[in-house]
């Protein structure tokens, strides 16, 4: 069995690869989505309903989080996490000391990204692009990272899964609101091709910073000056770029065009485009600031400006993304500090980010698609039950 850190940086690529998988609902079924919103619904439609459905979604969410504790606490994963790096006789030590509290950080964070995957807007992926696990920047680069400098070390799983719910998080919120104000500026019938091809030119731009980083850090680990590890960030990143530019830009399809209203196509590229907006900067601001340097800085802020469309509603839409992603992880630091292994009841109460994620995604649907909140708990309950008696089914429609 291969050591648990090997498996860490294919964790984060399944997370990414997940996410572009076919959805439940069609590329014209989302599309008529968003054509027929209802502005006059309402978030609330029946009060008992969202009582039940409430309480429902808070069971099932405790459920759901002893059910991650007690795969976490079986021996085959003690085992993997016992071979990490054949620990001695004090490190085993430590690692029975800490077992038990790592399972509750594990568990309180894979039971929040379940949530904010059951329950998220979707409007996107369009389409089964090859480009879109670039979509999630900060997971790679965070499993990179953890890869390599997390202590201890069977807490990378948690701190990878952790940044991949901020990211979802991110995503809802920032594409959320692009779209709700674009659709007060009826400005959803711009060409809706744009977008797509300014989101790829971000990301991929992206991409080229995050493996400079790599490099750069690889290159002043091995000795080089500084001088020396910047040259090589600034030809890696750019030859990185180049490779993704050339390769087959397979989204310029003028068929799906025709076909699909193009108002409420603009509407959800905008949104796609506002949360991987918002999702680099998150991870720009984290690959800055574990390093104070102006060139570092100047070049992921000219990373940014230089391929996001100049629309306003996408703009403050990837800042509002931004700053609800920075409220849940601030979330997940409480969880994180409350959490106790002699006191069971302490553990369940944190259970506050996965509700407030909850409640996040059932505000983002009636923004985006007229559903009650109601109706998206309701949802969120029935894909958490999925995995007990159709875990394929729950696989399939939690990474839709």
């Amino acid at each position: 069995m291969k050591t648990f850190g090997r498996l860490i940086p294919l964790f984060s690529c399944l997370l990414s690869l997940c996410s572009v998988a076919h959805s439940s609902l069609t590329r014209e079924e989302q599309f008529n989505l968003l054509s027929h919103y209802n502005n006059n619904a309402s978030l609330v439609e029946d009060s008992l309903k969202l009582f039940s459905s409430g309480s429902g979604l808070a069971v099932s969410t405790v459920i759901s989080y002893g059910f991650w504790y007690s795969l976490c606490r079986s021996p085959e994963l003690v085992s993997a996490l016992a071979s990490r790096s054949d620990p001695s006789g004090t490190e085993q030590n430590e690692l029975q000391k800490f077992k038990s509290l790592f399972c509750y950080q594990l568990a309180a964070v894979i039971t929040s990204t379940e949530v904010a995957l059951a329950g998220r807007v979707s409007a996107w992926p369009l389409a089964l692009d090859w480009w879109q696990p670039l979509r999630f920047p900060g997971t790679a680069y965070v499993g990179y990272k953890t890869y390599t400098t997390c202590n201890p070390p069977f807490l990378m799983p948690v701190v990878t899964a952790a940044y991949f719910t901020h990211e979802v998080v991110v995503r809802t919120v920032a594409g959320t609101y692009a779209i709700q104000a674009l659709r007060q500026q009826d400005r959803g019938t711009s060409q809706p091709l744009d977008y797509v091809r300014s989101e790829y030119t971000l990301l991929s731009s992206m991409a080229g910073l995050m493996v400079g980083v790599v490099v750069y850090d690889a290159m002043l680990a091995g000795g080089f000056t500084t001088a020396q590890a910047i040259g090589a960030y600034l030809i890696s990143s750019e030859l990185t770029k180049r490779i993704f530019t050339r390769s087959s830009f397979s989204t310029l399809n003028s068929d799906d065009t025709d076909r699909i209203e193009a108002g409420a196509e603009a509407l959800a590229e905008a949104g796609a485009i506002a949360g991987s907006l918002a999702a680099a900067m998150a991870a720009a601001i984290m690959m800055s600031a574990e390093r104070s340097n102006l060139i570092f800085e100047g070049i992921t802020l000219f990373t940014l400006v230089s391929a996001v469309p100049i629309v306003p509603e996408v703009c403050v839409g990837a800042f509002v993304g931004l700053l609800a992603g920075t409220q849940i992880i601030g979330l997940m630091m409480l969880q994180h500090s409350q959490l106790d292994p002699k006191h069971l009841l302490k553990n369940i109460a944190p259970l506050g980010p996965a509700l407030a994620i909850a409640a996040i995604n059932g505000f983002s649907n009636h923004r985006v698609y007229g559903y009650s909140l109601e109706e998206s708990f309701t949802e969120t309950v029935r894909k958490q039950w999925k995995k007990f008696h159709a875990p394929l089914d729950y696989l399939y429609t939690l990474f839709n």
